[in-house]
């Protein structure tokens, strides 16, 4: 198992770097071909098996010799990691396919993100599809639409959150991106466990956000990898939350 989902990580990845990469820039993943972004070259089938095509060619294409990102290679190994770390935690099921999708939403969002500044919608919209048809798969509909209810709610929040933040620093205090991500971090998660993702974010940011003000005199940073991280890593240690909720809420 841990060595099929490490070869289908690595070919996703590979793929999702092409996501995060070409469509902020309005390129065609589907009909366009895969090119080095020196010389244009089509690239061949051996030049794009995952990892291993990177490393023979010594981070470097094989026709201009010009260095190719080393994102490729990271994004590649990254996302087949995760996959393996998802089937050590959860039998195939709901949570198993459930923890695919946010381990491919993590590292597309870090890609275009912190390259572009951007979170694409699109994988987010396939994403909730794939959830919502997962709920019906596994659990009824009064499930899944207290998961949208989950969503409206947490999605709501971070408007709100976000026209504070436009009144308070007088100026865009969070990106569209981020405030449609809240919906899919309530759809995953409740409610109540979403508010604390979305705690567990800013803890996460702040280090960062710190930082890029200090060393860039920057105060806009991508805040969606945060977001992303912080889905993961509650939702990967879901009932650990949970007793942290009831303990807050009953206190």
């Amino acid at each position: 198992m841990a060595v099929l989902m490490f070869v289908l990580g690595s070919i996703m990845g590979s793929f999702f770097y092409c996501l995060g990469t070409r469509l902020p820039k309005n390129e065609n993943i589907l009909t366009s071909r895969s090119h080095c972004d020196y010389c244009k070259h089509e690239l061949k089938w051996y030049n794009l098996i995952p990892l291993f095509s990177f490393i023979f060619q010594k981070g470097k294409c094989s026709y201009c010799h010009k260095k190719i990102a080393s994102g490729h290679f990271w994004c590649e190994l990254s996302t087949a990691l995760l996959f393996i770390l998802t089937s050590f935690y959860f039998p195939i099921g709901y949570d198993f396919f459930v923890g695919l999708i946010i381990s491919s939403l993590l590292i597309i969002i870090f890609v275009s993100d912190f390259k572009y500044m951007i979170i694409l919608d699109s994988p987010m919209v396939i994403s909730a599809i794939l959830i919502i048809i997962l709920k019906f798969i596994y659990y009824d509909s009064i499930d899944v639409l207290i998961s949208l209810i989950s969503g409206l709610c947490l999605f709501l929040v971070m408007i709100l959150i976000y026209k504070l933040g436009n009144f308070a620093f007088k100026k865009e205090s969070l990106g569209g991106g981020d405030i449609k991500f809240s919906f899919l971090m309530g759809l995953i998660l409740d409610f109540k466990i979403g508010l604390v993702a979305l705690v567990l974010s800013v803890f996460l940011a702040l280090p960062y956000a710190v930082a890029s003000l200090e060393l860039k005199k920057n105060s806009e940073f991508p805040y969606g990898p945060f977001l992303a991280g912080a889905l993961f890593i509650v939702f990967f240690h879901y009932d650990k939350f949970v007793l942290l909720v009831e303990f807050l809420f009953n206190f």
